[in-house]
């Protein structure tokens, strides 16, 4: 679908699931359903891969040659992650970001073409997800190699980014795509590629963003003038939140330097 014809722009969740009723045929309830099934199967699907079964072997070698090299353990747990399913009210806010808010096009649809129910799957890279916690910063990247090093020898594509924002948010975003069974609307499984994201951050890190997990959330939702300076404004919720992200990238990357330098690797 290309332009949509001229209307209202949704400005909220409950306009959005008009707008998809509308222009893409959306029942939320019989879609809810579906997406259960689907989900619910993909996760079982990929817990039962090659590339994690095989993460599943190796992690444990993986903490140990970490900790051969420093002296100190990699992960806060040595178990696997558990694969989370984003929910469809999450994937729903996503695509609305996606879409309508951050959509400069709009009507027009976005550059990759509208997010819509019958490429969700394929398309967005965390409808399954999961966080690998680290003790230590150098941590994130050691791990990162690691994971990329199984999806090679597992047939898996593997990508990274270390994303360090103005506002202090920092995260190892990465993701794996691989070949599982999607059931269509007819509930009849079809291979496809599908994204899984794999978050590594550290212990202190993961404390943190759970503190501040609702703040994220509310303010993501927030639209604040392009030149407004938020660095200025002590009494805002940014400064602080934003400020402490920094504060502990700085603190933790300290206690790496401190901890190799008694390490005598300097």
């Amino acid at each position: 679908m290309a332009t949509i014809a001229s209307e209202n722009k949704p400005e909220n969740i409950e306009d959005f699931k008009n707008w998809l009723r509308t222009h893409f045929k959306f029942d939320y309830g019989a879609y809810q359903h579906y997406y259960s099934v689907a989900t619910s199967l993909l996760q079982k699907d990929f817990c039962n891969s090659q590339f994690w079964l095989k993460l599943g072997d190796e992690l444990n070698n993986i903490d140990d040659e970490y900790k051969k090299a420093t002296g100190y353990q990699l992960l806060a747990k040595t178990e696997m992650p558990e694969i989370y399913i984003k929910s469809l009210d999450s994937l729903l806010i996503k695509i609305f970001r996606k879409d309508i808010l951050n959509n400069q096009f709009y009507p027009d649809p976005p550059e990759i073409g509208w997010l819509n129910p019958d490429n969700w799957f394929t398309n967005v890279n965390d409808i399954l997800r999961t966080t690998f916690i680290v003790k230590y910063l150098d941590g994130v990247e050691f791990i990162l190699s690691k994971l990329s090093k199984i999806a090679a020898e597992t047939s898996c594509k593997f990508n990274y980014s270390l994303e360090a924002r103005e506002e202090g948010y920092y995260a190892a975003h990465a993701g794996v795509q691989i070949e599982l069974d999607l059931v269509g609307k007819d509930f009849q499984p079809l291979k496809q590629i599908i994204k899984v994201e794999l978050q590594v951050t550290t212990e202190l890190q993961s404390i943190i963003k759970g503190l501040l997990h609702k703040y994220y959330e509310v303010n993501r939702e927030k639209h604040r003038n392009n030149d407004y300076k938020w660095q200025w404004d002590y009494k805002c919720d940014e400064f602080a939140s934003n400020y402490l992200g920094h504060i502990v990238h700085y603190v933790e990357g300290m206690i790496v330097e401190i901890r190799d330098k008694q390490n005598n690797k300097y």
